[in-house]
Protein backbone atom coordinates (compact mmCIF):
# COMPACT_ATOMS: atom_id res chain seq x y z
CA UNK A 1 0.00 0.00 0.00
CA UNK A 2 1.37 3.31 -0.92
CA UNK A 3 1.60 6.12 2.27
CA UNK A 4 -1.08 8.62 1.96
CA UNK A 5 -1.82 11.44 4.64
CA UNK A 6 -5.78 10.32 4.92
CA UNK A 7 -6.89 6.98 3.77
CA UNK A 8 -10.54 6.61 3.86
CA UNK A 9 -12.15 3.79 3.72
CA UNK A 10 -15.43 3.67 1.32
CA UNK A 11 -18.14 0.84 2.11
CA UNK A 12 -20.32 -0.09 -1.01
CA UNK A 13 -23.17 -2.88 -1.90
CA UNK A 14 -20.85 -4.31 -4.92
CA UNK A 15 -17.37 -3.57 -4.23
CA UNK A 16 -16.06 -4.91 -7.50
CA UNK A 17 -18.03 -2.79 -9.73
CA UNK A 18 -17.55 -0.03 -7.23
CA UNK A 19 -13.76 -0.76 -7.76
CA UNK A 20 -14.32 -0.67 -11.60
CA UNK A 21 -16.54 2.90 -11.29
CA UNK A 22 -13.98 3.90 -9.87
CA UNK A 23 -11.10 2.87 -12.37
CA UNK A 24 -13.61 4.39 -15.00
CA UNK A 25 -15.30 7.65 -13.86
CA UNK A 26 -11.79 8.91 -11.70
CA UNK A 27 -9.21 7.40 -13.25
CA UNK A 28 -8.51 5.36 -10.01
CA UNK A 29 -5.71 2.73 -10.02
CA UNK A 30 -6.23 -0.81 -8.59
CA UNK A 31 -3.22 -1.61 -6.47
CA UNK A 32 -4.50 -4.55 -5.24
CA UNK A 33 -7.54 -6.52 -4.50
CA UNK A 34 -8.28 -9.15 -1.18
CA UNK A 35 -11.09 -11.32 -1.13
CA UNK A 36 -13.04 -13.85 1.30
CA UNK A 37 -15.02 -16.11 -1.12
CA UNK A 38 -16.49 -14.02 -4.13
CA UNK A 39 -17.06 -10.72 -1.92
CA UNK A 40 -14.28 -7.69 -1.77
CA UNK A 41 -12.91 -7.50 1.92
CA UNK A 42 -10.34 -5.03 1.26
CA UNK A 43 -9.11 -2.63 -2.11
CA UNK A 44 -6.84 -0.27 -3.05
CA UNK A 45 -6.97 2.49 -5.15
CA UNK A 46 -4.81 5.36 -5.91
CA UNK A 47 -6.02 8.41 -6.99
CA UNK A 48 -3.48 11.12 -8.40
CA UNK A 49 -4.88 14.66 -9.45
CA UNK A 50 -4.01 18.14 -9.56
CA UNK A 51 -3.22 18.09 -5.92
CA UNK A 52 -0.93 15.06 -5.80
CA UNK A 53 -1.86 11.55 -4.48
CA UNK A 54 -4.16 9.79 -2.33
CA UNK A 55 -4.75 6.66 -1.37
CA UNK A 56 -8.22 4.76 -0.78
CA UNK A 57 -10.24 1.57 0.17
CA UNK A 58 -13.43 0.42 -1.48
CA UNK A 59 -14.45 -2.86 0.21
CA UNK A 60 -18.16 -4.84 1.03
CA UNK A 61 -20.44 -3.36 3.57
CA UNK A 62 -20.29 -5.62 6.74
CA UNK A 63 -23.39 -4.10 8.62
CA UNK A 64 -23.48 -3.44 11.50
CA UNK A 65 -20.44 -1.73 11.90
CA UNK A 66 -19.84 -0.60 8.17
CA UNK A 67 -22.59 0.44 5.96
CA UNK A 68 -22.99 1.00 2.47
CA UNK A 69 -24.78 4.54 1.95
CA UNK A 70 -28.50 4.34 0.58
CA UNK A 71 -28.71 5.67 -3.23
CA UNK A 72 -29.95 9.03 -3.05
CA UNK A 73 -30.16 9.14 1.30
CA UNK A 74 -28.12 11.94 2.42
CA UNK A 75 -24.47 10.87 3.05
CA UNK A 76 -22.43 12.04 6.68
CA UNK A 77 -19.56 12.66 4.28
CA UNK A 78 -18.22 13.48 0.62
CA UNK A 79 -14.67 13.71 -1.06
CA UNK A 80 -13.18 16.50 -3.05
CA UNK A 81 -11.13 15.55 -5.96
CA UNK A 82 -8.85 18.52 -7.12
CA UNK A 83 -8.74 18.57 -10.93
CA UNK A 84 -7.13 20.52 -13.31
CA UNK A 85 -10.41 20.71 -15.41
CA UNK A 86 -13.03 20.34 -13.54
CA UNK A 87 -15.67 20.27 -16.59
CA UNK A 88 -14.10 17.13 -18.00
CA UNK A 89 -14.22 15.49 -14.85
CA UNK A 90 -17.51 15.67 -14.23
CA UNK A 91 -18.29 14.47 -17.78
CA UNK A 92 -16.18 11.49 -17.43
CA UNK A 93 -17.67 11.11 -14.11
CA UNK A 94 -21.52 11.08 -15.60
CA UNK A 95 -20.63 9.24 -18.30
CA UNK A 96 -19.09 6.64 -16.35
CA UNK A 97 -22.54 6.19 -14.56
CA UNK A 98 -22.54 9.39 -11.80
CA UNK A 99 -25.93 11.31 -11.18
CA UNK A 100 -24.95 14.77 -11.46
CA UNK A 101 -25.97 16.71 -8.36
CA UNK A 102 -24.48 20.14 -10.11
CA UNK A 103 -23.14 21.02 -13.07
CA UNK A 104 -19.58 22.43 -13.19
CA UNK A 105 -19.90 26.25 -12.54
CA UNK A 106 -17.80 29.61 -11.18
CA UNK A 107 -18.46 29.79 -7.70
CA UNK A 108 -16.14 32.82 -8.14
CA UNK A 109 -13.37 33.64 -10.01
CA UNK A 110 -10.67 31.32 -9.81
CA UNK A 111 -12.50 28.59 -8.23
CA UNK A 112 -14.61 26.23 -10.30
CA UNK A 113 -17.00 23.31 -8.79
CA UNK A 114 -19.02 20.57 -9.84
CA UNK A 115 -20.81 17.49 -7.61
CA UNK A 116 -21.95 13.89 -8.47
CA UNK A 117 -23.29 11.24 -6.75
CA UNK A 118 -21.53 7.63 -7.40
CA UNK A 119 -23.87 4.84 -8.11
CA UNK A 120 -22.85 3.44 -5.00
CA UNK A 121 -24.20 6.44 -3.04
CA UNK A 122 -20.84 8.81 -2.11
CA UNK A 123 -21.21 11.97 -3.38
CA UNK A 124 -17.82 13.62 -4.89
CA UNK A 125 -16.75 17.02 -5.61
CA UNK A 126 -14.55 18.20 -8.40
CA UNK A 127 -12.69 21.51 -7.89
CA UNK A 128 -10.13 23.65 -10.01
CA UNK A 129 -8.88 26.52 -7.69
CA UNK A 130 -6.49 29.30 -9.00
CA UNK A 131 -3.60 29.86 -6.99
CA UNK A 132 -4.06 33.10 -6.02
CA UNK A 133 -7.74 32.35 -4.73
CA UNK A 134 -7.37 32.84 -0.80
CA UNK A 135 -8.90 31.18 2.54
CA UNK A 136 -10.83 35.02 2.49
CA UNK A 137 -11.85 34.79 -1.05
CA UNK A 138 -13.70 31.72 -0.24
CA UNK A 139 -15.50 32.80 2.96
CA UNK A 140 -16.65 35.80 1.01
CA UNK A 141 -18.06 33.63 -1.84
CA UNK A 142 -19.82 31.52 1.27
CA UNK A 143 -21.33 34.24 2.79
CA UNK A 144 -22.67 35.10 0.10
CA UNK A 145 -24.22 31.68 -1.06
CA UNK A 146 -25.55 31.61 2.25
CA UNK A 147 -27.14 34.89 1.92
CA UNK A 148 -28.89 34.24 -1.58
CA UNK A 149 -30.18 30.83 0.49
CA UNK A 150 -32.37 32.82 2.80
Amino acid sequence: MKNSALHPNISVSDARAAVAFYEAALGAETLYVITAGDVVIHSDLVLRSAAGESTFTVAAAFPPDSVAPEPGAPTPASFTVPVTDTDAAYTRAVDAGATGLSEPADWFEGFRQAAVRCPFGHRWYFVTVDDAVSAADVQRASDAWVAARD
